[in-house]
């Protein structure tokens, strides 16, 4: 634990002290079922325990489903922007690359513009992977729809869209100002 931990614990309490007073009693009649989050979460969970079977034949995982096809839409990106786009924290994906530079699926480039920058691609048995796989996740993500309106697919995407726009400001906002973050020239 580095020092700053247990003053950082603190603060976090303080904050959350003044967020209980201020909230309404609502607290204690909490329903999980009524927390949107939840709800992602178990869609999420479910998907992947159906998408994990059918990917272990082809020897990936899901983190490498999501690396895969995150590639295949991006076609090189930089180790920060596949964090980003892959929903994964910098330790796991640098694993999951390691993995899959072994594997041969992926490979990593140079930034012809900055020679700091290492992009990531996918290389031919990579694309052809990804081809071999589509068909089987994309009958999952017809079949997760299927109750869905017409047209509900869309508006999920939409407000969804929507929901990621209003947590972004929110860490924006959160975010020390450039001269004061870690590692800044003061």
């Amino acid at each position: 634990m580095n020092r700053t931990q247990p003053r950082q614990r603190q603060q976090a309490r303080s904050v959350a002290a003044e967020r209980r007073a201020s909230a309404p009693a609502a607290q204690d009649d909490f329903q999980l079922e009524q927390h949107l989050f939840y709800w992602l979460t178990e869609i999420i969970g479910r998907r992947n325990r159906l998408l994990a079977p059918a990917l272990r034949p082809f020897g990936l995982r899901v983190p490498e489903w999501r690396v895969l096809a995150s590639l295949k839409s991006r076609h090189k990106a930089s180790f920060k922007e596949l964090a980003e786009l892959a929903s994964f924290d910098q330790t796991t994906l640098s694993r999951t690359i390691d993995r899959m530079v072994k594997t041969g699926l992926v490979t990593r480039l140079s930034d012809v513009d900055d020679m700091r920058v290492t992009r990531l691609a996918l290389t031919a048995k990579g694309e052809q992977l990804f081809h071999d796989l589509w068909p089987t996740v994309n009958e999952l993500n017809t079949a997760a729809c299927s109750r869905l309106p017409e047209g509900g697919g869309a508006m999920l995407r939409w407000l969804l869209g929507q929901m990621r726009l209003a947590l972004d400001e929110m860490i924006e906002k959160r975010r020390p100002p450039r001269n004061l973050r870690r590692g800044d020239a003061e």
